[in-house]
């Protein structure tokens, strides 16, 4: 155990799980080394991560949170204990406040081990998790959450593929689906078949593939969707135009008509101009208040144009 590196160093965590691999201790192995007040802190605390590393591995979730409860007074001012801290909440149920608190443990470790490439991994997969359960995901939290994934891959020189399948998921979210399906191809190509969790992994990384294909028809469905809604409002305020228009234009004749009969030729003119320019100017309202159109300059044409008829006629009648 004390040939272990510093929790800061980026091999840690592999180091640790290759001891675990290539030595096999027991869990009451390690449990002694962790009560023995004789040992160096930094042994004791690495047998303790070397415990609480098996238990994750196994899924054994509720033997993690009891070590973490029962050895934080011990070791909680260790950087490492942060990303136990973190796992502590991600193992718990579904509720997004539980989703809160693992996040916020996983931002604290990648403060103090920003150079731990699975610290980095943690706090993306949770952010990851999270943004699952959002309605509609917070674009700052999913592009830190794929800086930290980024740079995990790079420090570990690729070397963990279910990274790429964090990635991948991360990308589906921002709606990259390009960078998702190449994300979580890297994911299965990297996998080792001869690996006993092989078969695992891979029925998880097809998994997180069907969901990429379901967001990208989805994404693309709601988009035709707005197209279409787009559309019909067009022709909603086109159907409405002809039907301002028609109005006018009954009414302009309407009232010639009647401007007409028993006048003379100069003050009907007057009228008829006059009564264009009301026509012209109440059409111009309604379009204004129920056409959902675009603001242009025909509008202020068609205003001008109104008051030049009202005032011409107007001053026809008086003259």
């Amino acid at each position: 155990m004390a040939a272990l590196p510093d929790e800061t160093h980026p091999d840690y965590g592999s180091q640790a799980r290759g001891l675990l691999r290539d030595l096999s201790p027991t869990d009451d192995q390690l449990s002694t080394l962790v009560e023995d007040d004789a040992a160096p802190e930094q042994s004791r605390f690495n047998a303790f991560y070397c415990l609480q590393a098996r238990a994750w591995q196994r899924k054994d979730y509720s033997r993690h949170r009891a070590n973490t409860d029962r050895y934080q007074a011990q070791f909680g001012r260790h950087p490492m204990f942060f990303f136990m801290q973190a796992e502590y909440y991600a193992s718990l149920d579904d509720d997004l406040i539980n989703l809160e608190a693992a996040m916020r443990f996983a931002e604290l470790a990648v403060e103090r081990l920003p150079g731990v490439p699975g610290v980095l991994h943690l706090a993306a997969e949770i952010s990851a998790d999270y943004a699952d359960r959002q309605a509609a995901p917070d674009r700052d939290l999913l592009l830190f959450a794929d800086r930290h994934v980024r740079q995990a891959i790079a420090i570990s020189s690729s070397r963990y593929p279910r990274y790429h399948a964090t990635l991948a998921r991360l990308c589906a979210l921002r709606g990259d689906f390009g960078g998702a399906r190449a994300s979580i191809a890297r994911a299965i190509d990297g996998e080792n078949g001869s690996d006993p969790e092989y078969g695992i992994r891979i029925g998880g990384y097809q998994l997180i593939r069907y969901r990429i294909q379901y967001a990208q028809e989805t994404e693309q469905l709601r988009r035709r969707q707005e197209e279409a809604s787009d559309e019909l409002r067009r022709i909603r305020g086109q159907i409405l135009e002809i039907m301002g228009l028609l109005a006018a234009v009954i009414a302009l004749i309407t009232t010639a008509a009647n401007i007409a009969s028993g006048q003379q030729a100069r003050a009907a003119g007057g009228l008829m101009t006059l009564t264009g320019g009301v026509v012209l100017l109440v059409f111009w309202s309604f379009h204004l208040l129920v056409v959902d159109t675009p603001r242009g300059r025909h509008r202020i044409v068609v205003l001008l144009l109104g008051v030049m008829l009202l005032v011409t006629g107007w001053g026809q009648i008086e003259w």
